[in-house]
């Protein structure tokens, strides 16, 4: 196998680390991880990668920017083809795809992604699909959200879920609920 490198970000929400490795000369990104309470990037990287070594490449610098300028409110650009989707399903990349089309300050809702990718009944595994979303931020599944308007889960908590949603001007109502306008 390849050798597996990363670089880290700093941002608003904490050290990420982009997780990447050389592919036909260019780097390819695997996985994106956020700090979580109790266990550092580091450790949290080589947990999913051990041996990764820290290394910096420009164009992993360039992912890096993104996630500080997207943090920072501003939209950046980004393009699918610097990530390397081989160890998703045929049907988290499908989902992952979609998600991405999702417009900056919009939600969708699990059931309404299911029935866009045609598996009618597949709203939870559309939700599965999410939960282990190799590249947050990126890829926006904290876009996603329940039918009735609520916010349901994230793997950065139900907070960040929502702070990322109000960063790109979703608003969020006292019981939680996404305002129907956002709806995409």
């Amino acid at each position: 196998m390849k050798p597996v490198y990363y670089t880290v970000a700093s941002t608003a929400f904490g050290a990420a680390g982009v997780v990447w490795m050389q592919k036909d000369g260019s780097p390819t990104v695997m996985k994106i991880c956020f700090p979580v309470e109790g266990e550092g990037t580091d450790n949290l990287v080589r947990r999913y990668f051990p041996g990764a070594e820290i290394r910096s490449h420009s164009n992993v610098e360039k992912v890096c920017h993104y996630l500080r300028e997207y943090l920072a409110g501003d939209p950046p650009e980004f393009s699918l083809n610097m990530l390397d989707m081989r160890a998703c399903s045929q049907f988290q990349r499908n989902v992952l795809i979609l998600v991405w089309s999702i417009p900056r300050g919009m939600v969708g809702t699990y059931k309404g992604l299911a029935g866009k990718i045609r598996a009618p009944k597949g709203a939870r595994a559309v939700g599965m699909a999410l939960a282990s979303n190799p590249f947050p931020l990126v890829i926006p599944c904290h876009r996603v959200i329940r039918t009735d308007g609520s916010l349901g889960g994230y793997g950065g908590g139900v907070e960040m879920k929502q702070n990322l949603l109000e960063i790109e001007g979703v608003l969020v109502n006292e019981k939680g609920k996404v305002l129907p306008r956002f709806f995409w």
